[in-house]
């Protein structure tokens, strides 16, 4: 079954056509600045991977979403009510929140193959936060929206200093985390490329007193992207 994944963020879309066990070719553009740009780089970048034919089109972005409908994205402004159905009407298409899409390719595919309780955290443009137990991923609301200090973390993120950055994660995750008890933490995100912030990010942590095992995504660029794929999965 051929499937393409689409991750959509503020910065960058990826696209990736997945096999069911692999990516098979993968597509990155920058995220355009108005609405008719957006839709048209989404039709130009599905139709560079429809070499095959597709079965459906799964979608993971930053955001409200309800059925096949983004209601709101904080890191696109310009999108409000947008229904990615329209867009491929002779298509199958799901979407889903792209923390929740990152959290199920680590999950099923990852770093927490095999572990009952995972938290999955984006750190990027903002910060993304998703949870499973036992192979599923919960469907939590409040995730999908922005954290009341996601614009203090952008300030901290862009003065590149990785030790003050991590340490604001670290005060402020750790509450947010604890009440799952998670094994494992799979981090992903552009700022976890920083040299040596994974390593500042743990210790950060366990000062907050979170013991679970920090982990690199091992999915890397694709993760949202396969997550989504994975929508169609059984």
């Amino acid at each position: 079954m051929l499937v393409i994944g689409i991750d959509i963020g503020g910065s960058k879309i990826r696209a990736a056509l997945w096999n069911g066990e692999r990516v098979i070719r993968g597509r990155e553009v920058p995220t355009p600045k108005n609405k008719n740009d957006f839709q048209r780089r989404l039709v130009a970048l599905v139709s560079s991977l429809r070499r095959h034919e597709v079965e459906g089109i799964g979608i993971g972005a930053a955001g409200i979403v309800k059925g096949t409908v983004l209601l709101f994205s904080p890191n696109i402004p310009y999108i409000k009510n947008f229904d990615f159905r329209r867009i491929w009407p002779s298509l199958q298409v799901r979407l889903d929140n792209d923390a929740r899409a990152f959290a199920r390719a680590e999950l099923l595919r990852g770093a927490g193959r095999g572990k009952q309780r995972v938290f999955a955290l984006t750190i990027g443009t903002g910060i993304g936060r998703a949870y499973g137990k036992n192979g599923k991923i919960a469907r939590l609301k409040r995730f999908e929206y922005p954290e009341r200090w996601e614009k203090a973390y952008q300030a901290v993120r862009d003065r590149r200093d990785n030790r003050r950055l991590a340490e604001f994660l670290g005060k402020r995750l750790a509450p947010l985390m604890q009440p799952y008890r998670p094994e494992v933490i799979v981090i992903g995100g552009g700022v976890i490329r920083r040299r040596g912030f994974l390593r500042l990010l743990e210790a950060a942590f366990r000062s907050q007193s979170v013991r679970a095992r920090l982990k690199r995504a091992s999915s890397r660029k694709n993760g949202v992207a396969v997550g989504a794929a994975l929508l169609f999965a059984g």
